[in-house]
């Protein structure tokens, strides 16, 4: 996941939370650099793209301040949509493909949201992303400047990767709750993701490591291959392990995955 919620700070206040772009966060920093140039207004625009696209805010969400970033919204009790899948796994279904609807309704739109489905509240029986810290804008996307930075940008802005790693995440815990799901249930979350895989020269290592986490998720979700399988494909590429090695190892890394991969696609 991309941890987005892990950028910002929360504090309560009375019936409200106040969320601050945490400036403190080693992996936030590109981030939080583009966010010195984000007045109130352009949040403002940014959350009305979201709205515009269907995406439910949390109600009362405003500009608290712009230095550091802040938003201030009602409190939302949740549950968290990730801890759905060990509750109602057909509604939790049902949420992500949900999801995945803003994800591309917002393909053209200059503001993405976050693959990390902790980010997703159930309010009223209605999906809530309740974290937009940082603000995810294309057209201010940082430029990387280093291995992880390539993994995680394409991660926050590349459609077709957000949406195989929205969908990978959610196969997994479905997959690991412990809960049976209908076929027609995994079915329904398998054409949510965007392609089949494409030619390994014209796929980045981004995109083909997420498309492989989809497309083994969903496999073992089926009852394919055995959930071991998948877990261990999903612990090399996880973000937080590839964000906590040196880049020398970030490179082998990428080449080991790269041959992993290689091997599952269809000849």
């Amino acid at each position: 996941m991309t941890g987005q919620g892990d950028f910002a700070t929360h504090r309560r206040d009375g019936e409200d939370v106040v969320k601050v772009l945490d400036v403190q966060n080693a992996a936030a920093i590109p981030f939080t650099m583009v966010a010195h140039h984000i007045d109130a207004s352009r949040m403002n625009v940014y959350l009305s793209r979201l709205r515009a696209a269907g995406v439910t805010l949390p109600p009362g969400l405003s500009v608290e301040h712009t230095r550091p970033l802040a938003v201030r919204h009602l409190w939302v009790a949740g549950p968290v949509l990730l801890d759905y899948a060990r509750v109602d796994p057909s509604r939790f279904v049902d949420a992500v493909i949900e999801i995945a609807g803003w994800v591309r309704a917002l393909d053209s739109a200059d503001a993405r949201v976050d693959s990390n489905l902790a980010n997703f509240c159930l309010a009223e029986d209605r999906v809530v992303l309740v974290d937009v810290l940082p603000p995810l804008i294309p057209s201010m996307r940082p430029k990387p400047s280093n291995l992880f930075d390539v993994l995680f940008t394409a991660l926050c802005f590349d459609t077709t990767v957000i949406l195989d790693a929205l969908i990978g995440y959610a196969a997994r815990a479905l997959l690991t709750s412990g809960i049976s799901l209908a076929g027609r249930r995994v079915e329904d979350l398998a054409h949510q993701v965007p392609q089949e895989f494409a030619p390994l020269a014209e796929t980045s290592f981004p995109a083909s490591w997420f498309q492989a986490r989809a497309m083994l998720a969903l496999r073992g979700l089926a009852g394919e291959i055995e959930p071991a399988s998948v877990q261990e494909f999903f612990t090399p590429t996880s973000v937080r392990a590839f964000r906590d090695i040196s880049e020398t190892e970030r490179a082998d890394r990428i080449q080991q995955v790269a041959q992993t991969v290689k091997e599952l696609r269809p000849t």
